[in-house]
């Protein structure tokens, strides 16, 4: 339980407050996960100023209609710092492993289809 608020507290801390950090391109990164089938799928780093929830759609739909697999997606805001992205991108891979799921990466591919007519 400990280790869930640590991550919950990283990405937290991660978010921005403000209406005009929302509309900055941020790094972020998603994950996607099936507790049905103990698995998860986490995306390279990426930039956008998309809102996360309209992300999270996209990628669900996109796995539900091309994968034929029900994953739900996380996309908490990112940062200016790629490397507070890649961060907390390495903690939430090592959280999901901890918990006993399998980890698969998305190929950057896949998270450009899913994403074609975002603003990235």
């Amino acid at each position: 339980m400990r280790l869930k608020l640590t991550i919950l507290a990283l990405l937290c801390a991660a978010a921005p407050t403000t209406a005009a950090a929302a509309a900055a391109q941020d790094w972020r990164f998603c994950v996607g996960v099936s507790s049905a089938t103990h698995e998860s799928v986490i995306t390279d780093v990426f930039v956008s100023s998309a809102d996360s929830a309209r992300i999270e759609h996209r990628l669900e739909s996109f796995f539900r209609t091309k994968k034929g697999r029900s994953l739900t997606f996380q996309c908490p805001r990112g940062d200016a710092d790629r490397t507070n992205a890649v961060n907390a991108q390495t903690s939430a891979l090592k959280f999901n492993q901890l918990i006993g799921f399998s980890v698969t990466p998305m190929p950057a591919a896949d998270l450009s289809a899913a994403l074609l007519g975002e603003a990235q």
